[in-house]
């Protein structure tokens, strides 16, 4: 029985089925002749003819897949460990099809699809007439030629990987689902009690989003292990990188194998860079290609709609459509951050330019999702024309979405309608999204540059009244964890920004917890300790503090402990905390309130 990888062959054109029939079988003889020369087991997806004849086509990466090639970053290699006798049947049925061929019937009418009808038989293949109109276009776009476009096709054949069910029974099997829905169903019922006491500004709650928050945790937490560099396998010393064995990648069936020296006694340690989801769920351990790689497949064994996201200046992660939401949920499971898109630019301080997100169903530029400096990005954006960059989008759409059903089209278009008006609009960031890189070590964030970017230089602020607060007797502040606004007296004047408002500051950042619905000021993360000053002055006014009326509340986990002072320039007055309002007389011309 012909495969449907050959079969599938015969769909192109019929000047690009010869051209790439010609150089599998060209590729595939060069293993068989020398089938111990690692040279001929490595294919380059950059290489001009590989770009040309073989990324474009239909079904001629699926035939590599079958032959047993597995995929890296920039090449496909066939490990020692394959069988060649798969591969030479699959050559051989490519040659005698290939013998057989004969040019189809070109009809001369317009149209306005890709594929027309009417549909002809021919050795048990059902083959479909093109137009020549549409054939011109559809060869002009199948052969990409800059490097950029090549990688886009490339990582828009390899999601395909997360379809296969049975690898997806395999995931799913190892993730601890009912303990998962437990934590999120706990969380829902916390969450909606807050509601109902009034607590929280969010009205409903999602229960996919709650579980995927588990899913991050759990992953990051217990699931995959992040590796720098690998611990010396003789002494457990700890190693610095080398250089590449690209002779042992095929023998580890990994696209690239790194090395490292120990430190200590100078041994040798490999460590494989795996590229295939199935052997990750083994191996749970690399940098943001495996981690994003393993979690997306998770995330499609739970049966979400997911896209595995690819930027070009070298970090990927995960998005997952939330359904009740209509829109696509951002997710990182290197950092365990949900829905904080502008973390690259803002936080890690990266120069974005491309960012392409791919699944089953298509493939979409979501750039303007991760930047709110939409008009540096594009000056950034040199790697092919906006117009090439169209082109290839809307072709491998179509293409994978030609069989699909009109009322899946129409579904998927008007998503995609919603998304793209989302992109018209820059939002500004949230102080989560202003926090640097928190995987691997910081010797490595350091030099990758995705440390915390370097924080603003504010002024220190003082509170002074106004004539009116001066006439009334009174000054009336209130801040807004939720809203980040303070509110002054009886006009409202609104300040933005807690940090706008304080007169010091140090390790001290406002937290959003997306699963609890909350906002409010914490520590920083791995500092021991924090704290915030607000200073209120009279001393222009020549009037005094007679009372102070103070109201916060406080959450503590673990062994935390919150501080709350109120000094003058004479003395220095502990301040009880909760929900109560304390009354102190505290007669001076200045106060600080430090916590």
């Amino acid at each position: 029985m012909t495969m449907s990888c050959v079969l599938a062959l015969e769909e192109n054109p019929e000047d690009l089925y010869l051209e790439t029939t010609s150089v599998l079988l060209k590729l595939v003889d060069n293993v068989i002749k020398n089938p111990s020369n690692p040279k001929y087991r490595c294919i380059r997806l950059g290489n001009p003819t590989v770009a040309s004849k073989i990324l474009p086509a239909v079904g001629a990466m699926e035939c590599l897949f079958e032959m047993g090639f597995k995929e890296g970053e920039d090449s496909l290699v066939l490990p020692e460990s394959i069988s060649l006798e798969n591969l030479k049947h699959i050559r051989d049925e490519i040659s005698r099809r290939r013998s057989t061929y004969r040019k189809m019937p070109v009809t001369s009418a317009a149209s306005s699809s890709l594929i027309s009808t009417p549909a002809v038989q021919r050795q048990g293949v059902m083959k479909i007439s093109i137009s020549r109109q549409i054939y011109m276009f559809f060869v002009a776009f199948q052969r990409p030629q800059k490097p950029f476009l090549q990688r886009v096709v490339s990582h828009f054949r390899a999601v395909l990987r997360y379809e296969d069910k049975e690898l997806q029974r395999k995931a799913l099997s190892l993730i601890p689902l009912h303990d998962l829905e437990l934590a999120a169903v706990n969380n829902m019922r916390k969450l909606q009690k807050a509601i109902k006491c009034g607590h929280t500004n969010e009205q409903e709650v999602d229960i996919q989003e709650l579980i995927l928050m588990e899913l991050l945790s759990w992953f990051k937490n217990t699931f995959f292990s992040w590796v720098d560099s690998p611990e010396c396998l003789s002494c457990r010393g700890t190693t610095k990188f080398v250089g590449h064995n690209f002779s042992s990648a095929s023998e580890e069936e990994a696209y690239r194998v790194e090395v490292y020296s120990c430190n200590i006694c100078h041994d040798k340690t490999l460590f494989p860079r795996y590229n295939d989801p199935e052997k990750l769920l083994e191996t749970r351990r690399g940098r943001c290609g495996e981690w994003a790689n393993c979690f997306t497949l998770l995330c499609r064994a739970l049966g979400w709609e997911t896209r595995y996201v690819a930027d070009e200046t070298d970090h990927v992660w995960t998005e997952v459509y939330l359904g009740s939401q209509k829109r696509w949920l951002h997710c990182d499971p290197c950092e365990n951050v949900s829905d904080s898109p502008l973390m690259y630019e803002v936080g890690w301080g990266k120069q974005l330019s491309y960012v392409m997100a791919y699944s089953r169903d298509e493939l979409q530029d979501v750039t303007w999702r991760y930047s709110c400096r939409h008009h540096d990005v594009l000056s950034r954006r040199t790697e092919c024309s906006e117009m090439e960059l169209l082109n290839t989008i809307m072709q491998l759409r179509q293409e994978r979405q030609q069989d699909m059903s009109d009322a899946r089209k129409l579904y998927l278009s008007k998503r995609l309608l919603v998304e793209l008006v989302e992109f018209l609009t820059p939002r500004q960031p949230t102080e989560a999204e202003r926090k640097g890189r928190s995987s691997g070590s910081l010797a490595w964030r350091l030099a990758r540059g995705e440390t915390d970017a370097a924080p603003k230089c504010m002024e220190p602020y003082v509170w002074k009244p106004t004539q009116s607060e001066l006439k009334a007797g009174k000054m009336n502040i209130q801040y807004s964890t939720s809203r980040n606004k303070y509110v002054r007296g009886v006009g409202r004047e609104e300040i933005d920004g807690w940090e706008n408002g304080t007169f010091r500051v140090k390790s001290v950042f406002r937290k959003e917890e997306k699963d609890w619905k909350m906002t409010y000021l914490a520590r920083t993360e791995g500092s021991e300790e924090g704290f915030v000053t607000w200073k209120f002055d009279l001393t222009d006014s020549n009037a005094v503090v007679d009372t102070v009326h103070i109201q916060c509340s406080t959450w503590l986990r673990d062994t935390g402990r919150v501080v709350l002072k109120m000094c003058s320039s004479e003395m220095c007055s502990l301040v009880p905390g909760g929900m109560t309002v304390i009354d102190t007389p505290f007669p001076c011309n200045s106060v600080r309130l430090h916590f």
